[in-house]
């Protein structure tokens, strides 16, 4: 499948709306400006770890020829790619319980049938410029696989998620769906979210109708995003 073509170029000074900006700022706003400043900036979180280390699997997981993605494989892989840094936990027990939970929930989704020998992008960072709403948005997709046939091509988003949190995940889905249609100039099959903490699934087929809603929706936090950002550079003069 090919990218969809985008004549316009965006300007210079046009708003980026990142993935992970976006997801912080609906977690809490407050936070998320925080954060923005350099001195307030943290390390690392277990969580951001953990995230790595599910990147990590998965990258190996579709590297490995179909025959060989069995139970003990997958085992293994996570053996060897779960993260040995333990900052950021409150335990070592917390440690090795955030271990279990997730590793099982990803095992059982790894090792079910039905997976594509590659899929179309793997953890691919990508960009694109949404004119209407005159803004880069910028994510990171997971597994995005063909689905469908020559006739009626289409495709299948899939996300994982640490925790469940359902206005993180709503959000998400929103740009999601914006910047897929505008990227690939088709409605995704469907959208997939698993969260690993918890093994919830969110799982959304898009109608054409959700394109005008998922637009508002990101140019309405994008416009908060910034006035936020204005009144903080406005309170450092």
């Amino acid at each position: 499948m090919m990218y969809h073509e985008m004549e316009v170029e965006p300007s210079s000074s046009c708003p980026v709306i990142h993935e992970r900006a976006l997801e912080q700022y609906i977690r809490c706003p407050c936070c998320y400006h925080r954060l923005r400043n350099a001195e307030h900036r943290m390390k690392w979180s277990w969580k951001e770890h953990v995230e790595q280390c599910v990147q990590e699997i998965l990258n190996d997981f579709f590297t490995l020829p179909m025959n060989s993605r069995t139970s003990s494989v997958i085992q293994r892989i996570m053996e060897r790619r779960w993260t040995a840094k333990t900052f950021g936990f409150e335990s070592e027990e917390q440690h090795q319980s955030v271990k279990h939970v997730i590793t099982a929930h990803l095992l059982m989704l790894l090792d079910a049938e039905g997976w594509s020998e590659q899929p179309m992008f793997l953890l691919q960072d990508m960009s694109i410029y949404i004119e209407e709403l005159n803004t880069q948005l910028q994510m990171m997709f997971h597994v995005i696989e063909w689905y469908g046939s020559s006739d009626h091509p289409s495709y299948i988003i899939k996300k994982w998620f640490i925790h469940d949190e359902p206005h993180v995940i709503k959000s998400y889905l929103h740009l999601c769906l914006v910047f897929a249609y505008h990227t690939f100039g088709m409605m995704p099959a469907r959208m997939e979210v698993v969260t690993l903490l918890t093994g919830k699934s969110y799982i959304i087929s898009p109608a054409l109708d959700d394109i005008a809603r998922s637009m508002d929706y990101i140019q309405l936090v994008g416009e908060l995003m910034q006035e936020n950002e204005n009144e903080l550079r406005s309170l450092k003069q």
